[in-house]
């Protein structure tokens, strides 16, 4: 796979995260993230896994974000390192300019499928 189908694949992976219904299929969600996942909160807080599968379970499954400005770069082979701009439009939160996202992605060796490392997300103010 070469960078164009590496980003456009994991770009795919970070818009179905916060789009998907998972509460149809929770363990398609349990597969995109790996089991050392973290993630640090807009607040500073660092999470687990557990946590942000709980919240990505409960969200608002008509919730919309726009992406901008998404760049993947490959850190190492099978480690890309994804990052955007993310603005929820569905339902549009006026007071709200949205967050810059970054992820860590990182092919799993025995089925290469792509999981989530870790994330971080900063509002911008």
């Amino acid at each position: 796979m070469d960078l164009l189908d590496i980003s456009e694949h994991i770009r795919i992976l970070e818009e179905l995260l916060l789009h998907q219904d998972f509460s149809l299929s929770p363990e398609s969600l349990e597969a995109m993230l790996s089991e050392d996942f973290r993630e640090v909160t807009p607040d500073g807080t660092v999470v687990k896994r557990d946590s942000v599968i709980q919240w990505l379970l409960a969200k608002n499954t008509s919730a919309r974000w726009q992406f901008s400005n998404f760049e993947v770069r490959i850190l190492s082979p099978g480690l890309a390192q994804a990052s955007y701009h993310a603005q929820q439009v569905v339902p549009e939160k006026q007071s709200s300019k949205g967050a810059i996202h970054c992820s860590l992605w990182q092919q799993n060796s025995s089925d290469k499928r792509w999981q989530l490392l870790f994330h971080q997300s900063t509002r911008v103010r």
